[in-house]
Formats: structure tokens, C-alpha cells, sequence
């Protein structure tokens, strides 16, 4: 299920996706280690703890217009679920490191990544569901190509300053609500009677 958790889930999911991608980029070293000390998931800033090679920044959640007016979903023979919340998450992706060449081939590699496999299926290996039917059983992961107004806002909010980076967005993710199932009398069988009144 879409518990609370899945904006968590899904950014460790980026993280270890992109971890893999760097780490096994042919005729190319990024001296990697581990995803947790290698790729941070704070805003970049021009000093980082730890000195990460990489910020993967969720900086922004935005509701999903496609599916915000579902209507309730059955849940077994009489029971009514209120739906999801379907949101979805905007992403910066930025390198760190000092020597540019190395942060546009990161970048290279990462781009190249996912327009090979835009989709997520699974979260640490556990497949997706369809959210009590309310959603897909997967998410999509799209580039963002943003203007120089959203990127210079972007900045200006980070208070540091520019570097190069690429932005990306995932959804449809979706938040399962906390409500109990409500008992509800469902229509199971319909009778219609023809004939002439009299």
C-alpha cells in the first residue's frame, strides 16, 4: 500500500537507482563508496558535511490534478475506502564535486539512466500495488525542464550558490488515507419489471 511513508521510500529508491547508475558508468571512475555517504539528500550548499559527491533534493510536492477528484474506492462486498492522495514529487539533482568535467559526466550518466528506465515497479524490491485501485502499479520518472526564472528562484531559495544540475519529477505517487473503511450498502443485483400497469 501508499502508506505515508512512500515519499521516503521513494527518494531512497532514486538514491539507490542513481548510486547504481554511477557505479557501474563503463570507462568511468566517480570514486564511490556507499549511496548513504556518497549521495546526500540535503539541498546542495557550497561547503557538505561528509563532502558528498551528489544532492538528490526533494524541493517541491505538488498535488496531482489527473486523479485529485476520485471517487471512493470498494474495498471487499460492502465496505467504501475514502482515496489516495496523488501527489507528485520534483526533484534537484546536483553533483558536487570541484572538478567540472566529472560533475557533467555524472550528470551524463544519470540522464542517460533514466531515459532508459523512466519507470519504478518496485520500492528496495517490493512491487508496487495499485493503491486499492486508485492508482497504477508503477511511477514514472520525467526530466523537468525548467526555465531560467524557476532555476534562478530555485537557487535564490537555497541561499547558495549556482551549479550546474538537472531537475526531475515521479509520479502518479500516491498517499493512502488513514480513514477507516466505511460500511456502506452496495447495490450487488438489479431486477427490472416489465409490464402494463393498471
Amino acid at each position: 500500500m501508499s502508506n505515508y511513508t512512500i515519499l521516503q521510500d521513494t527518494t531512497l529508491e532514486l538514491r539507490r537507482r542513481i548510486y547504481a547508475a554511477l557505479d557501474s558508468a563503463p570507462d568511468a571512475d566517480f570514486g564511490l563508496s556507499n549511496p548513504e555517504s556518497d549521495i546526500t539528500l540535503s539541498p546542495p550548499r557550497d561547503q557538505m558535511q561528509g563532502n558528498p559527491h551528489l544532492s538528490l533534493y526533494l524541493y517541491r510536492i505538488d498535488q496531482d490534478g489527473h486523479l485529485r477528484n476520485q471517487p471512493w474506492l470498494p474495498d471487499q462486498q460492502t465496505g467504501l475506502r475514502y482515496p489516495p492522495m496523488p501527489v507528485k514529487l520534483c526533484y534537484l539533482i546536483t553533483p558536487l564535486e570541484r572538478d567540472e568535467d566529472q560533475n557533467q559526466l555524472m550528470l551524463g550518466r544519470i540522464i542517460q539512466h533514466f531515459h532508459d528506465q523512466p519507470v519504478l515497479e518496485s520500492l528496495n524490491g517490493t512491487p508496487l500495488d495499485n493503491s486499492h485501485g486508485g492508482n497504477s502499479p508503477e511511477m514514472r520518472i520525467a526530466f523537468e525542464a525548467l526555465s531560467m526564472e524557476e532555476l534562478s528562484q530555485i537557487w535564490n531559495a537555497l541561499r547558495t550558490n549556482y551549479r550546474l544540475s538537472t531537475a526531475y519529477s515521479v509520479r502518479i505517487v500516491t498517499i493512502d488515507s488513514a480513514q477507516a473503511t466505511a460500511e456502506a450498502k452496495r447495490v450487488v443485483s438489479a431486477h427490472t419489471v416489465v409490464g402494463v400497469k393498471e
